[in-house]
């Protein structure tokens, strides 16, 4: 089975804005925070901002203090000056998009037109957009909705911002004929425009349709709705588990879009889920994955390249004490904070809580491990191991956690660091050169776990105060990834200049790392599993080059 994705699927601004929010005011209120009605229209992600305490302001009776999020789809302004004047702190959740056809209304109101809105007449957007047409607005839902229209003189057609291109057309296009003179501005956002058309195509070359989305989204029962109209079966699926694998079986290729309330990692765990089926392989990939069997695989490649660069040889034991002790902490970590995993990874945080007791077992028995490598190496790589080892339990554990804001890259970074530093101490190489090793080191670690913190961002779940992408956001963590492979050519520049040209070969390395940078700014969706690999695979590169040029 082949399984194709749209060219864009999810959450659209607006919704990812007002996620966004109500995630971060979750986060640093100290009040309760609610949110106006349902803040989007999928139950799951609804369920998510339950978790973190975010409810809505409607069942909750009548609080006297916190905050309240205004929903992406816009309310009227009397219910939004009723919530200023209820003494509640209002945040704005308003999709930018839909603000704008709410001041068209308004505009075109005051200016004496009759306003036309072409879009669902119970709708919470639609009944937002009334709001600023003072009693005035009319809703065009259908072509019957036509013959209750009045006679229109001068007038103005706006859209839902989630209508169908097509229904708009044809209705604004029907007004026209009977009353001309009309004005029509085509108010459909692009985000919506886009996903249609992406169906339409998926449907000219997939024989079946899997839809994901809540069934109360209007613009996902839409996308829906068009696959069947270019006679294509059509699945509409909130989650994952709700796919009909066996039904799915006879189509050879499968396309998959999603509406714009559905968050990544929905999207993500249905795509996993179809690829996966009837390929153990790679159902095997992501288990190691979540084992962090790779992860700590890339830990201990850094460690071999610099042992190689700096003592120009590889030492199993310390090797194997840097895999152990890293996948005894980042497994330790994943145990300890099941309930904030599951708010941005919950597939993640379900193997763990499935296979809790045998994950203990096996992250206690890796630490044993670490340690009695560790005495074999000398006492102080025993005290070594114990102390970094422990520290790492001690930050899982307590409030370490979020000692400041976006500290678990920097962390992780840094202790990947001190297991490379303490194990390449006594190279013959100059203190100098060992020090711009280490900090090469750093540099290399950070852009991996960075990575792998937006991939988890660009999921829509909750990552918590210790994310350092959720704390830069979006595009500022971006600028920080981007700038570590330059960061690490100054390094490399300093190397050469301080030891040996052979150095300079570390550029691929940073050119590389660029290049997935470079990949990564385009958000793919639906790749995951091959996106986590990649974000490892500097490491991996980075061994290569010092077997081929190691040596002091």
């Amino acid at each position: 089975m082949k399984v194709r994705l749209a060219r864009r699927a999810g959450f659209c601004m607006g919704v990812r804005r007002a996620m966004r929010l109500a995630l971060r005011a979750a986060e640093s209120s100290p009040k309760p925070v609610y949110t106006y009605g349902p803040l989007i229209h999928n139950p799951q992600a609804l369920a998510l901002l339950e978790k973190i305490g975010v409810y809505d302001l409607r069942k909750a009776g009548s609080p006297r203090e916190g905050v309240v999020i205004i929903r992406a789809h816009g309310i009227p302004p009397a219910e939004k000056e009723a919530l200023l004047a209820s003494g509640l702190e209002v945040i704005d959740g308003t999709c930018p998009r839909v603000a704008k056809v709410q001041a068209l209304a308004r505009k075109y109101t005051r200016e004496g037109y009759q306003v036309v809105i072409i879009g669902d007449k119970d709708h919470a957007e639609v009944r937002g957009i009334l709001g600023y047409t003072e009693g005035q607005g009319l809703v065009v839902s259908n072509f019957k909705d036509l013959e209750g229209l009045p006679k229109l003189e001068k007038y103005v057609i706006l859209s839902q911002t989630t209508q169908d291109e097509e229904i708009f057309e044809l209705l604004s296009r029907e007004i026209l004929a009977r009353y001309p003179g009309g004005e029509v501005i085509n108010t459909i956002c692009h985000a919506t425009h886009v996903r249609q058309e992406g169906i339409r195509e998926l449907a000219r070359s997939c024989e079946a349709i899997v839809v994901v989305g809540g069934r109360g989204s209007a613009n996902t029962n839409r996308l829906a709705q068009i696959a069947r109209e270019e006679n294509r079966a059509a699945y509409l699926v909130e989650t994952p588990e709700e796919l009909p694998l066996e039904e799915l079986a006879r189509f050879k290729e499968i396309g998959v879009s999603a509406g714009a309330s559905t968050p990544n990692w929905l999207i993500n765990g249905v795509v996993e889920r179809l690829a996966g089926q009837g390929h153990p392989l790679r159902r095997l990939l992501r288990i190691l994955l979540y084992l962090h069997g790779p992860l700590a695989a890339s830990m201990a490649a850094i460690l071999a390249g610099t042992s190689l660069w700096l003592k120009g040889l590889l030492e199993p034991f310390p090797i194997l004490v840097g895999f152990l002790l890293t996948f005894f902490a980042h497994t330790w970590n994943s145990l300890s904070a099941r309930e904030i995993l599951a708010l941005c990874q919950p597939y993640k945080a379900e193997f763990y809580r499935r296979h809790e007791k045998p994950l203990v077992l096996s992250t206690l028995l890796a630490f044993a491990l670490a340690l009695t490598l560790a005495y074999r190496i000398s006492p102080l790589a025993l005290m070594f191991t114990a102390l970094l080892g422990g520290t790492s339990a001690v930050y899982s554990l307590t409030a370490l956690r979020s000692f400041f804001p976006g500290n678990r890259p920097l962390f992780i970074a840094l202790y990947w660091t001190l297991i490379v530093a303490f194990f390449t101490l006594e190279a013959p190489a100059p203190w100098l050169l060992r020090g711009l090793f280490w900090g090469l080191v750093f540099v290399l670690s950070l852009f991996q776990i960075l990575y792998q913190d937006l991939l988890d961002l660009f999921e829509d779940g909750f990552l918590g105060r210790e994310s350092l992408a959720a704390w830069l956001e979006e595009e500022r963590a971006l600028k920080v990834l981007g700038s570590l492979p330059l960061l690490g050519g100054l390094l490399t520049l300093a190397l050469a200049g301080a030891g040996k040209p052979a150095f300079l070969v570390l550029f691929l390395l940073w050119f590389y790392q660029g290049g997935l940078w470079f990949y990564l700014r385009r958000k793919p969706l639906g790749r995951r599993l091959f996106l986590e690999y990649l974000s490892l695979s500097p490491a991996f590169l980075y061994l290569f080059l010092s077997l081929l040029f190691h040596g002091f």
